[in-house]
């Protein structure tokens, strides 16, 4: 029960404090996420695989699409407090996560870009502001509260078969995934199954579900 409590207390992300780097001095409760496990791979007595202790000399293709190449920059940075691609540091709040991500695809941003509400007014200029399903690769715009303006982005790394968007998102303890399905804005859980579909995050000492703070989409890589 102990550590049911425990988990469900780490699903807790507090949005507000999330953007901006931490103030110096400040208590940073949660600890930052485990890294996502590598699925292992069964070795029965006639598997082609290399034998235990020995690696194999090849090297994982690199993404060959903007989309691609920016969602595997961003997964890399996961439990990361610092964006640091490629030697260079971009900062430490969610629009240095996203624009570290572009710079990986290929896909420069401009130099003004340098907040979500800078990022929205961009892809809004390019008519790529869009509302309803997110997909992989695609920009998310949350607000603090409900109806508010575009303070927060992050990049959807994937979308499940129920239309659960798992966001990449920089926040105070660290980039974290969070789990979004604006098709169920108002629900924590599907109601058939029980699987979450939208993490809590804490407005004003209470919690609400991610999606009900989506201002916005934006698809603005190709591929």
């Amino acid at each position: 029960m102990k550590a049911l409590r425990r988990r469900s207390h780490l699903a807790l992300l507090l949005l507000a404090a999330g953007c901006a780097g931490r103030p110096p001095g400040s208590a940073d409760r949660l600890s930052p996420p485990a890294r996502p496990a590598r699925a292992g791979v069964s070795r029965s007595a006639g598997s082609a695989g290399p034998a235990p202790g020995l690696r194999s000399a090849r090297t994982p293709p690199r993404p060959t699409t903007e989309r691609a190449r920016a969602i595997a920059a961003a997964n890399a940075l996961v439990g990361e407090r610092s964006i640091v691609v490629g030697g260079r540091d971009y900062g430490d709040d969610c629009a240095a996560l996203v624009r570290a991500a572009f710079e990986a695809a290929g896909h420069s941003l401009p130099s003004d870009a340098r907040d979500a509400a800078a990022l929205h007014a961009l892809a809004d200029r390019a008519g790529a502001v869009k509302r309803g399903a997110l997909g992989p690769g695609d920009l998310v715009f949350l607000a603090e509260r409900p109806g508010g303006a575009p303070v927060h982005v992050g990049i959807v790394s994937r979308v499940d078969s129920a239309g659960t968007a798992l966001v990449l998102h920089r926040l105070s303890r660290g980039v974290v995934p969070i789990r979004v399905n604006v098709a169920w804005p108002e629900r924590a859980s599907d109601p058939d199954t029980g699987k979450r579909v939208n993490d809590s995050l804490v407005i004003d000492g209470k919690r609400v579900p991610a999606a009900r703070l989506v201002v916005g989409s934006a698809a603005m890589l190709r591929g």
